[in-house]
């Protein structure tokens, strides 16, 4: 899988896989199949606009090579620097600690990962993990679900699909007029959009946001004639049977 999106070229080489840093330094490894080493690993500084500087290249003759390299140089990294990845992909291990044949190998990692010493509470409690996984690019949903994985709140994929979800919800709850201490979402006027609510998980957002899409498009989903008519049928049956019985006339009543 390729995760970088842009699909810059540096000298020629096209970034294939690239992680950053909380203090904006990270690391490439990119590919030009025309050049004598094909494959190289970098370390960029990401400026505020978004753009890179690579240096300090390491170039290999193949693709193996720069794979470990690459690895090696951001786990070297985390380890001198005691820095988190800020744009990588976390998945805690819930049902046994990390170890062979416990998790998915991609194309994008791991590029590490840790064990705790006993299951703990993890994400403010709101799961129990042996310890967690860290790749540069995300996991499928099957590969989550095989391997009893959870996905970090925070992962890039995550947050996008949360703030996602809180137009709809957000929408939603508006129109319901749903008291404060209920929502899930709140208007931020900054960005002229709905979050969800810190406390609020992502399975308790794409709970109601399954719900609040399905009332919804249910209430914009045109009727059939058939199922006009039934509804006709229905309401008059009840109409019928609120109105008041009329008396019946006796033999003395006709005389």
């Amino acid at each position: 899988m390729d995760d970088n999106i842009q699909k810059e070229v540096i000298h020629g080489y096209e970034v294939k896989r690239s992680i950053v840093f909380e203090n904006d330094r990270g690391f490439a490894l990119a590919e030009n199949p025309k050049a004598i080493d094909p494959f190289v690993t970098w370390q960029f500084t990401e400026e505020e606009n978004g753009k890179r500087d690579y240096y300090w290249g390491h170039y290999c003759t193949n693709e193996d090579t720069a794979v470990r390299d690459y690895i090696q140089r951001v786990a070297e990294y985390t380890e001198r620097y005691g820095i988190s990845e800020r744009d990588a992909y976390k998945y805690y291990s819930t049902m046994r600690p990390v170890d062979i044949g416990t998790f998915p190998k991609t194309e994008n990692g791991p590029l590490r990962f840790v064990n705790f010493d006993s299951r703990e509470g993890v994400e403010d409690g709101r799961y129990q993990a042996w310890g967690y996984l860290v790749y540069d690019a995300p996991l499928t949903e099957k590969q989550i679900s095989d391997y009893e994985l959870k996905a970090a709140p925070n992962n890039p994929d995550m947050k996008n699909r949360m703030r996602e979800m809180a137009q709809v919800v957000g929408a939603w709850e508006e129109k319901k007029k749903v008291p404060g201490n209920m929502r899930y979402t709140e208007w931020m006027p900054h960005l002229e959009a709905f979050s969800k609510i810190s406390f609020i998980s992502p399975e308790q957002m794409t709970e109601r946001f399954a719900y609040a899409n399905e009332k919804m498009n249910r209430a914009a989903k045109p009727k059939t004639i058939a199922s006009q008519l039934t509804e006709g049928a229905k309401q008059a049956a009840k109409d019928n049977a609120a109105r008041p019985v009329p008396p019946t006339l006796t033999d003395k009543d006709s005389r």
